[in-house]
């Protein structure tokens, strides 16, 4: 990730816990405690298990709270799945060695609907008048075998993705079947705004009957604001909102900050926003050459009254073929398909191919075997499937 540009900071941050904390759970060992004070936060896509991988740091969630973007919690550490967009409240994190600990999760997706065309042709699909492209890193549920061809108009889908300001539309990061959907949830900017009714995108949305307790302070024109729905329009056409909650939740101060995202607002390559949160670049260090909007990327620093001060900010290379990592036990092996199945505790199992790895470690093909423990890096395919590039045998 950033470390090379990054060394001294985290020396700052360090301290002679560092190290310790997030191998033994913290100094003097222990699991973490709902009201322990989070050091970190990170924001990105789930991209892999064991315990849960995000913006390429291994984090402990053996401890953590799980809950959604309403704050409900319980939701459970085995309902975090590859493609989920994350929020993290963690312990220090030592990012030389890709290892942290979770003290909190949050989890959100940005639409429930039903599809109203699909496009498989341009890779896209409609929900709410939203346009969701799909890409070679987008993760379909197994209730979707065949990706976006197992689309059907009118199906109720759960949609995980990111906002592409440049072309105007959402990048879906995971993709899932939710027919039994008990209210619907849409995410926008607010427009034609009146004391009952206001638009996001081309949807009208009726919110005459929300508590003012359900609704963000000082709604009006131009905030983005995340909606629960009832799942029938009203006679008038218009959708009904159950609640109206803010869309960007405001940061609280940490040190040792990261977000994966879109750039969704730009004024200039030292200030602009990813996913809605404000990013002040002016001293930060950009590898890959700066930053424009709609480009996806990773920004490190601080965030302070709010704002990130980042340190560095580097473009993600969203065609990587070892972008999906699984830690976890082969439970057997079949050497004619080249394939084997890897279980992990939380999260099931998963069908490896080894057809095409282009690095072991620590082993060679003849070592898979089952009860080994190991480490693979590759890209998940349409039906589940993770195709390898890299196994380290951790045995």
């Amino acid at each position: 990730m950033f470390e090379p540009f990054l060394r001294s900071f985290a020396v700052r941050l360090g301290g002679a816990c560092f190290a310790a904390a997030v191998l033994l759970a913290g100094c003097g060992g222990g699991g973490s405690s709902p009201t322990e004070q989070a050091t970190s936060y990170t924001q990105g896509v789930v991209t892999g298990f064991g315990s849960i991988i995000v913006n390429g740091i291994r984090f402990d969630d053996s401890a953590a709270t799980v809950t959604d973007d309403d704050g409900t919690a319980d939701q459970g550490r085995g309902d975090l799945r590859i493609g989920m967009v994350v929020e993290i409240e963690g312990a220090d994190v030592d990012r030389d060695r890709g290892i942290g600990r979770a003290l909190r999760i949050r989890w959100a997706n940005e639409f429930i609907g039903p599809v109203t065309s699909v496009n498989t042709t341009a890779n896209t699909f409609v929900v709410f008048g939203q346009t969701i492209e799909v890409k070679a890193f987008t993760v379909f549920d197994d209730s979707l075998p065949g990706g976006l061809a197992s689309l059907n108009e009118g199906a109720v889908v759960e949609v995980h993705g990111l906002f592409n300001a440049a072309l105007g539309h959402y990048v879906a990061t995971r993709v899932e079947a939710d027919p039994n959907a008990t209210f619907y949830k849409l995410r926008g900017i607010v427009s034609d705004l009146t004391d009952t009714t206001f638009k996001l995108g081309s949807e009208t949305i009726y919110y005459g009957d929300v508590p003012a307790a359900d609704l963000p302070a000082g709604l009006a024109n131009g905030m983005r604001v995340r909606v629960r729905l009832q799942t029938t329009q009203n006679t008038a056409g218009q959708w009904v909102a159950v609640t109206v909650r803010h869309g960007v939740r405001k940061l609280l101060e940490r040190l040792d900050s990261e977000i994966e995202g879109m750039v969704t607002d730009f004024t200039s390559a030292a200030q602009f926003s990813i996913n809605g949160i404000a990013v002040d670049a002016s001293t930060a260090l950009f590898p890959d050459g700066p930053v424009a909007l709609g480009d996806h990327v990773e920004a490190r620093g601080a965030v302070v009254d709010g704002t990130l001060k980042a340190l560095v900010v580097k473009k993600e290379d969203d065609s990587a073929v070892d972008r999906n990592e699984l830690h976890g036990t082969i439970a057997s092996v079949d050497t004619i398909t080249q394939t084997f199945v890897l279980h992990h505790m939380m999260h099931g199992d998963v069908t490896v191919s080894y057809a095409h790895v282009l690095t072991f470690k620590d082993g060679s093909a003849s070592d898979l075997v089952a009860g080994a423990q190991v480490e693979v890096k590759g890209r998940l395919m349409l039906g589940g499937e993770l195709q390898a590039v890299e196994i380290d045998f951790e045995n």
